[in-house]
């Protein structure tokens, strides 16, 4: 997978994360609110991030669906962080290839995103998921 095509995909999964979190804050009690709108500011960020970078590319970028099928209902805090936890591990998974496909500072800072994710992963649902080929 090239570089660019990492970035597409990254892209997608920060998109439909901005989604997701906006259904998930509004499960959540106030404290757990406040983290997911700032995963969220963080995933807008991230979003932005790739945008300007594809742009730079010359690539073209698929735009923000307005609405994205959620695999499961998201009906209380739980189903919310369980929500949460698995936006973070796939986006970890595509920053991962991201850091895979690139070189030099790109490589660090997609590493480093991915690192995040997972750590927010974690943090929402108290489970380290162990990726394909870890062990």
């Amino acid at each position: 997978m090239s570089a660019t095509d990492a970035a597409v995909t990254a892209l997608a999964g920060e998109q439909a994360a901005v989604y997701a979190y906006g259904v998930i804050a509004a499960q959540l009690s106030a404290a757990q609110e406040k983290q997911a709108l700032a995963a969220m500011a963080a995933h807008r960020a991230q979003r932005d991030l790739l945008l300007a970078r594809l742009q730079s590319d010359g690539a073209t970028a698929s735009p923000a669906a307005a609405a994205y099928t959620l695999p499961s209902p998201v009906v209380d805090g739980a189903s919310a962080r369980a929500l949460a936890g698995l936006v973070e591990d796939r986006l970890a998974g595509q920053w991962a290839a991201l850091a895979a496909a690139s070189d030099g500072e790109q490589r660090t800072a997609a590493a480093l995103v991915a690192q995040s994710c997972a750590v927010r992963g974690v943090t929402w649902t108290g489970v380290a998921p162990v990726w394909s080929g870890a062990v």
